[in-house]
Parts: C-alpha cells; sequence; structure tokens
C-alpha cells in the first residue's frame, strides 16, 4: 500500500481564519495519526511560531517554514542525516535545517530600495513592530512577538491599489526578488523558495530514507501562496475559504475542493482522500 505524506498549509487551512484553532480538524488529525501518516506544516509563518503548534498538535514531524524558504527535520528523525544540513537548536528542540535563502536583512534591504517609490502604500513587519503586527493579524503580542522573529522573509501588508501592487511587484522582481500572496500578506521571498520546491525536496528525503515504500504527497492548501505546492503534490486538497477565492490550478487530476472553511473543510477533504486513495487501512477508518 501506498504511504501517505501530507504537507499542509496552516492559515486558514487546518487553522481557523479567525481563531486560529485547529479542533474542528481533530477527528481527521487523530486518524493520520493513528495510520502514521506524517502531517507536516508548510506555512509562511516563523520557527518560532510553529514550535508551539507542533506542540498543540502532538506532532514531532518535519515542517517548511517562511513560504518554503526553510526546512527542519527533527535530529534523528532520519536513519542519516539528509546532505546540506545542518544541526540547529531552538527551544530545547535540535534539528537537521536545510535552507538556502538569503536573511531577512536582505529582503530588508531590497525593500529601502523601492520604499520612495511607493511611500505610504505598504507597511513591512519590521516597521509594524510587535504592536502593529497583533493588530492587523488579531494576534495576541505573545503571537505576533513570534510572528516577527523571521529568518529568511519579510511580510508586506499592502495598503495601496491593486494597479499599484502590481508595479510593486514588479519593481521588486527586478531587484531580485520574489512575491507571493497569501491569504493576508505579501511575502518577499527567495525566487527559488517556495512550498512546492521544499516539499518535493522533503519528500526526496522520505523515498532515500526507506525505498521500500511507495510515497504519495498530498498537499493542502486554501491560498496563492499554496498553489506551487498543489501543483506538484501527487493529490491536491484545495480548501475554502471565507476571506478569498480558492486557488486556481492548471492541473485536472487528482483534486479535491472542500465543501466547507478552514479546518472544518480540511477535516471533511483529507478523510476523503485518504479513503477514496486508499492510503490508510480500512481498520483505521472508523467512517
Amino acid at each position: 500500500m501506498n504511504r501517505a505524506l501530507l504537507f499542509t498549509d496552516l492559515d486558514g487551512s487546518l487553522l481557523d481564519h479567525d481563531s486560529y484553532s485547529h479542533l474542528a480538524a481533530s477527528e481527521t488529525l487523530a486518524l493520520l495519526k493513528s495510520s502514521s501518516v506524517p502531517v507536516m506544516p508548510t506555512t509562511s509563518k516563523t520557527l518560532a511560531e510553529v514550535l508551539p503548534i507542533r506542540s498543540a498538535l502532538s506532532s514531532n514531524d518535519p515542517f517548511i517554514i517562511e513560504n518554503g524558504a526553510a526546512i527542519y527535520i527533527p535530529a534523528g528523525y532520519f536513519k542519516q542525516q539528509p546532505a546540506d544540513t545542518t544541526l540547529y537548536t531552538k527551544g530545547g528542540y535540535e534539528f537537521w535545517e536545510y535552507s538556502q535563502a538569503p536573511s531577512r536583512a536582505h529582503w530588508q534591504q531590497l525593500l529601502s530600495q523601492v520604499s520612495k517609490d511607493f511611500a505610504g502604500q505598504y507597511i513591512d513587519f519590521q516597521h509594524l513592530g510587535t504592536s502593529g503586527v497583533a493588530v492587523v493579524t488579531g494576534l495576541t503580542l505573545e503571537q505576533a512577538a513570534l510572528a516577527n522573529q523571521r529568518g529568511f522573509s519579510e511580510p508586506i501588508h499592502w495598503l495601496g491599489s491593486n494597479t499599484e501592487k502590481q508595479h510593486f511587484i514588479a519593481q521588486l522582481k527586478t531587484l531580485g526578488a520574489h512575491i507571493v500572496e497569501g491569504g493576508r500578506f505579501l511575502h518577499l521571498i527567495d525566487h527559488q523558495a517556495c512550498k512546492g520546491a521544499a516539499m518535493q525536496w522533503l519528500t526526496q528525503c522520505f523515498k532515500e530514507n526507506d525505498r521500500s515504500k511507495n510515497y504519495m504527497s498530498i498537499a493542502a492548501g486554501d491560498s496563492h501562496n499554496d498553489i506551487s505546492m498543489l501543483e506538484a503534490a501527487d493529490i491536491a486538497a484545495v480548501i475554502q475559504s471565507p476571506a478569498h477565492t480558492a486557488p486556481i490550478l492548471n492541473r485536472k487530476e487528482k483534486i479535491y475542493l472542500s465543501k466547507h472553511f478552514g479546518p472544518k473543510g480540511w477535516n471533511q477533504v483529507v478523510a476523503k482522500i485518504l479513503t477514496q486513495e486508499a492510503l490508510i487501512n480500512k481498520k483505521d477508518n472508523k467512517e
């Protein structure tokens, strides 16, 4: 039987868009755990943000942060440490870290080059500060501080028109930057960093660790910055959102669209995939 690997967006997908709760997905999360299916957050969030979420999910699986800019694998998770990773310690945890992306400071320097042309039309997380991030996200001050501990990217709260936004994106691209649009913010990252590429790199780690298994990747996401992994995965789970339209994909097969929003939709559509694609043992499925 194929072994499933689940890569999931957080905000608006596994986590509710407003409350950031995952409780509506508890039933399918329990099914995944009983079936030994890794659930790997693949998110625009920071390392500091993901650690408490992993704890709340009782997860010890790898995860991807800042829209694919870095990958963290718990040390010892695989038989051998993947090539090009380094040991990194955070919050008492040891990880194998993989990243080839420039630092946050690099992106802040690029923003300084366009700031005069777009004055008053955006504000980045650096200048929002903890209290400003809390206001625009609805996070607590403590959570907002974690969201601002970025290593490889810079989120941007856009205030101008859509036309000016396109000019802004185009000008940053000429400087070598890449912009992806999430459910709330623009994210300034390296052009080679995306959720899809990070998912494929991590999937390859699983394959190299155990060549006896046939791994099938599932990607679950709700917004534009999830498109790269939704396109690249073996199976795409598109989660509907109350805040924006569902991402439009080029692929025509193995696409599942949730009936509900956020974690309720995630719960429904992931369970459907596991059953219809025969990725769990029937004895594990209580439906």
